[in-house]
């Protein structure tokens, strides 16, 4: 879900074939390309789940903005050139140049995918989205004053995450379609994407929750602790294991819940001291997974 704020440990000196893939991956990961790969899926995803045609150029379009908006801080570090005071040296301040430039040709690329494929989505919609994603990162300006941005609200920036990305991924591609949004169906999809998705922010709070002490940011795990949080996190889980019960059946039902049950497992095994690469290929991998299984029972 965001951005890692330490690279992974690992030793290129064992082979080139070894140095060329952890650089691979390390590029991947924390240019946020996978994330956004795990977005581009959840869109195919949704298509599949509710029987419609896929929409190449909707999956690519929130593929690009995905990738935007989690470049978003690194466009802004060199704009203001700031410099790091956490981490400096990990991955993402070394290489957050190239990172700006990626962000910027993201959007650009968005744009015109947007445009080119007359993209059917209410210019009121996407805007609310855009305002919060950007001012996730980035302060916003209200009465010529910088206010904080939306990630340094307490409590508030797990419920954002999963609110955009389980709109994005789950209710873009029904718009396209022309399906009613209000739907029950609609509404289940929704309302299970939201779930999963927040269960699975929740570990990046427990993640980040050194940083977050750092920058005085209460988050759940720093209100209720972090057993608690992973509790919260299984609950979630549980609730969204019950809804897709409800609403599927068949091989569907079985490959969602199997979906859960698997990120249950990244979620009991969690913790701070984790190393950041597990929540980066498990929590996020996770939603990778989800879509997967779809995908092998619909094709």
């Amino acid at each position: 879900m965001k951005r890692n704020d330490t690279e992974m440990n690992l030793n290129y000196s064992e082979s080139p074939v070894y140095s060329l893939l952890a650089r691979v991956l390390n590029g991947m990961l924390y240019s946020s390309v996978f994330i956004s790969i795990c977005a581009f899926a959840l869109t195919i995803e949704t298509y599949l789940l509710a029987d419609l045609p896929v929409s190449v150029p909707m999956a690519v379009f929130i593929f690009l903005a995905t990738l935007f908006t989690y470049n978003l801080s690194s466009i802004q570090s060199v704009l203001q050139r700031r410099q790091p005071t956490y981490y400096p040296e990990s991955w993402w301040h070394r290489h957050r140049k190239a990172m700006a430039i990626v962000g910027l040709l993201s959007i650009v690329l968005a744009t015109i995918v947007y445009f080119y494929f007359s993209l059917r989505l209410n210019f009121w919609f996407v805007l609310h989205l855009a305002i919060i994603s950007i001012g996730y990162t980035i302060p916003i300006m209200y009465r010529k004053k910088s206010v904080q941005p939306l990630r340094r609200v307490p409590l508030l920036k797990v419920f954002l995450i999963a609110y955009v990305w389980a709109v994005v991924t789950a209710i873009f591609p029904l718009i396209d379609a022309g399906v009613d949004i209000m739907d029950f169906s609609g509404v289940q999809l929704l309302l299970r994407r939201f779930l999963f998705i927040l269960a699975l922010a929740l570990l990046f709070d427990i993640r980040d929750y050194s940083y977050d002490k750092h920058t005085r940011t209460l988050t759940v795990p720093g209100l209720i602790g972090v057993n608690y949080t992973k509790l919260l996190s299984l609950g979630l889980l549980l609730s969204y294991a019950v809804v897709v019960s409800i609403s599927e059946s068949g091989t569907i039902q079985t490959a969602l819940i199997a979906a859960a049950l698997a990120a249950a497992l990244v979620v009991w095994f969690s913790s701070e001291l984790k190393p950041r690469v597990y929540f980066l290929l498990l929590a996020d991998g996770a939603m990778l997974l989800h879509a997967t299984l779809v995908w092998l029972v619909k094709v």
